[in-house]
C-alpha cells in the first residue's frame, strides 16, 4: 500500500479541497497560506478590482522615478531664461564709504612746502547698466537655452511613456503570473484526480502500482511548480508595487478572449513615419543636435566684437585727496566696443571641439532613429503573428482539452495506458500557458507599438484597459 497524500489547498476557489497526505506538505505550509490569500482577495475582487487607469493614475503621484522627472523638466525650462540673461539689461549698484588719514605737501609757485595732515570720510554711489547691441555670443547661449528646454521638455514626454510602459508591462506581468498560478494548481488538481482514480484501482487489484507511481511522480512535480508560480506572484506584484506605490491587491484580469486592436495607421510605412516625427527619445536627440550647433557658433563667436550701451549715475563725495571737500554728481552715457584680436589659438580649438561634439550628437542621433525603426518594425510584426497566434492556440486548447476526454474514455476500454492522460494532460495545461503568454504578449506588442512610434497616451492607455474584467 501507497503511503496517502495530504495536498495543499488550491489557490483558486473553485477548486475543491481535499485531504491528501504528502510529504511535501509540512514544508510548503507557509506558501499554501500565501495563496489561500491571494484567492480569498479573488473573492473580493468585484468591489475592490484594482484596475489598470487605476494603477496609471497612482502611479503618476507615486512613481518615484516619474516624480524625478518633473523636476528635470523644471529645471530645464529654466534654461531658456539663463540663456535669454545674457541678451538683456545688466544693472548694478555700488556704494563705498571710506575714513582717510593722509599726508599732504604743497609746493608753491616759489619752491615754498606747506604741510597739513587731512582727514575725511569719502562716500562713493554708483548705479550703471549695460545693455548689450552687438553680442554674437550672448545671443548664440540664448539658442542654445532653448534648445536644452525643448530637450527637456522632450525628455519629460518620453518618461511619461515611459511610465505608462513600465506599469503596463508590470501590470500585465502580475496578471500572467497569476494566470500561470492558477493553471499549475488546475494542473495539480488534475494529476491528484488521476491519482485518486489510480489508487482506488490499484486497491480494488484492477490497476497497476506503475500508474500510481507515475501520476504521484507528476503530482509531485506540479506541486513544486506551484511554489514557484506562488513565488514568481509574490515577485511581480511587488514590482507593480514599487511603481503605484501602494499594495495593489487584487487586479482586473483579461476578458475571456482578446478582442483585436485596430491598427492605426494600417501600413508600417506610415508607422515609422509617426516614429520620424514624434517619438520622444528621437526628438530629444534631434534638440541635443540643434544645441551642439548653437556651441559651435557661440564659440565662433569669440571672433567677433561687442557693443553695449553703457550708462551710469554716480555721486561722489571727497572720493580721493584731490577732490578734498567736494561733491559732484555725474551722468554718463556711451558706447562701449570691444574687439578681441588673439586669444592664443583658444577660440579656434574651441570651436573645433564644439564641431567635433555636433558630428558626435549627429551621429547618436542616427543611431537613436535605426534603434527605434527596428523596435517599431519588430512589435509591428509581433501584433500581427500574436494575433494569428492566440487565434491557432485557442483552437489548439478546445482540441487538447477534447483529447484528454478521449484518452481517459480509450484507458477506460483498455486501448491507452495512464501515461497517455498524463502526456495529454500536460499538453492541455501547456497549450494553455502558451495561450495565457500570446494574450498578454499580444497587448504588449501593441502598447511598445505605440510606443515606439510615440503616440502613447492616456488614450491608447484606456483602450487596453478596456480588454479586462473585473475578477470574479
Amino acid at each position: 500500500m501507497t503511503p496517502n497524500l495530504r495536498r495543499q489547498p488550491s489557490p483558486q476557489p473553485t477548486f475543491p479541497a481535499r485531504r491528501v497526505l504528502s510529504p511535501l506538505t509540512t514544508r510548503l505550509r507557509p506558501l499554501a497560506a500565501i495563496t489561500a490569500a491571494l484567492a480569498a482577495s479573488w473573492l473580493c475582487a468585484p468591489a475592490q478590482a484594482l484596475s489598470l487607469m487605476e494603477s496609471y493614475q497612482t502611479a503618476l503621484a507615486n512613481d518615484p522615478k516619474f516624480q524625478g522627472a518633473r523636476y528635470d523638466r523644471l529645471a530645464g525650462a529654466e534654461y531658456e531664461a539663463i540663456g535669454r540673461a545674457s541678451l538683456l539689461p545688466n544693472v548694478g549698484a555700488s556704494y563705498n564709504y571710506s575714513k582717510n588719514d593722509a599726508d599732504r605737501t604743497i609746493i608753491s609757485q616759489n619752491g615754498g612746502r606747506q604741510f597739513d595732515s587731512p582727514q575725511y570720510d569719502s562716500k562713493v554711489a554708483t548705479l550703471s547698466v549695460r545693455q548689450p547691441l552687438f553680442n554674437m555670443e550672448a545671443w548664440q547661449r540664448y539658442q542654445g537655452g532653448q534648445r536644452q528646454a525643448n530637450y527637456s521638455e522632450a525628455k519629460f514626454a518620453s518618461n511619461a511613456q515611459d511610465l505608462i510602459a513600465r506599469l503596463t508591462v508590470a501590470y500585465l506581468e502580475s496578471l500572467l503570473a497569476e494566470d500561470q498560478l492558477r493553471l499549475a494548481a488546475a494542473q495539480r488538481d488534475a494529476y491528484y484526480e488521476n491519482q485518486q482514480a489510480n489508487q482506488r484501482l490499484f486497491d480494488k487489484g484492477a490497476g497497476t502500482r506503475t500508474d500510481v507511481l507515475e501520476t504521484r511522480a507528476r503530482y509531485e512535480l506540479a506541486q513544486a511548480q506551484v511554489v514557484e508560480a506562488e513565488n514568481n506572484v509574490n515577485n511581480k506584484r511587488n514590482e507593480l508595487s514599487a511603481i503605484i506605490g501602494v499594495n495593489p491587491g487584487a487586479l482586473e484580469r483579461l476578458a475571456g478572449r482578446v478582442p483585436e486592436l485596430a491598427l492605426t495607421p494600417a501600413t508600417i510605412a506610415e508607422w515609422e513615419q509617426l516614429a520620424r516625427e514624434r517619438n520622444p527619445e528621437v526628438r530629444a536627440q534631434s534638440h541635443s543636435v540643434e544645441y551642439s550647433r548653437t556651441e559651435v557658433e557661440r564659440n565662433r563667436a569669440g571672433h567677433y566684437p561687442r557693443v553695449d550701451l553703457v550708462a551710469s549715475h554716480s555721486r561722489n563725495n571727497a572720493d580721493s585727496l584731490f577732490t578734498f571737500n567736494q561733491q559732484s554728481t555725474v551722468n554718463s552715457v556711451g558706447v562701449q566696443m570691444s574687439f578681441p584680436l588673439y586669444s592664443g589659438g583658444g577660440v579656434d580649438a574651441q570651436t573645433r571641439q564644439a564641431a567635433a561634439r555636433l558630428a558626435s550628437s549627429q551621429a547618436e542621433l542616427d543611431a537613436s532613429m535605426q534603434k527605434v525603426l527596428v523596435e517599431l518594425r519588430k512589435q509591428f510584426q509581433l501584433v500581427r503573428s500574436t494575433r494569428l497566434r492566440i487565434n491557432a492556440m485557442e483552437q489548439a486548447e478546445r482540441s487538447a482539452a477534447e483529447a484528454v476526454e478521449a484518452t481517459r474514455k480509450s484507458v477506460a476500454g483498455g486501448q491507452r495506458v495512464n501515461l497517455d492522460v498524463l502526456t495529454a494532460l500536460q499538453q492541455l495545461y501547456t497549450t494553455r500557458r502558451d495561450l495565457s503568454e500570446a494574450r498578454h504578449g499580444y497587448l504588449l506588442a501593441y502598447l511598445r507599438l505605440h510606443a515606439a512610434a510615440g503616440v502613447l497616451d492616456s488614450d491608447g492607455l484606456g483602450r487596453i484597459a478596456a480588454c479586462f474584467t473585473k475578477s470574479q
